[in-house]
């Protein structure tokens, strides 16, 4: 599936929306298919330098984050991982239709409680969500996550 110039990507949050992902690449990526990642649960728990709130990860035995798997080349991986400052790029086993695959996601453990997302970047999350055939219960469960918005 992927070459040694290439690495796996899964993508939960803004990049759900492949022009806000292809913004932050010197060169396109390659959709794979829509993927899971087991045993974590998506939360608005990362703040921004503004004080409001972006997505995040977090373990949860119940859970599952449902987003997108990409293929991305290895040249773009710096100026990758400086688009998404205080998150670490973790490899974790995903799920697709087709297998499960190792790839890569961006996870903070510097977790704020009581902080909302801006309208503009849940609409992103959730358009993104849309056009790519993302379930409407799993995306429904994100707008509830994002309680008050700012």
């Amino acid at each position: 599936m992927k070459d040694k110039d290439t690495f796996l990507y899964f993508g939960y949050a803004s990049n759900l929306d492949i022009s806000t992902l292809e913004s932050r690449l010197g060169q396109q990526p390659k959709l794979i298919s829509q993927a899971v990642l087991p045993h974590y649960g998506f939360r608005f728990n990362y703040q921004n330098p503004d004080g409001s709130a972006r997505a995040n990860i977090i373990e949860s035995k119940n859970e599952s984050v449902y987003g997108l798997l990409f293929e991305v080349s290895e040249s773009d991986k710096d100026y990758f991982l400086k688009s998404e400052p205080g998150y670490d790029f973790v490899e974790h086993e995903i799920f697709t239709k087709n297998g499960s695959f190792r790839a890569f996601t961006f996870i903070s453990d510097k977790i704020v409680k009581g902080i909302f997302p801006h309208q503009e970047y849940l609409e992103t999350i959730i358009n993104g969500g849309k056009s790519n055939n993302i379930p409407s219960g799993y995306l429904a469960s994100i707008i509830n996550r994002a309680g008050k918005i700012r």
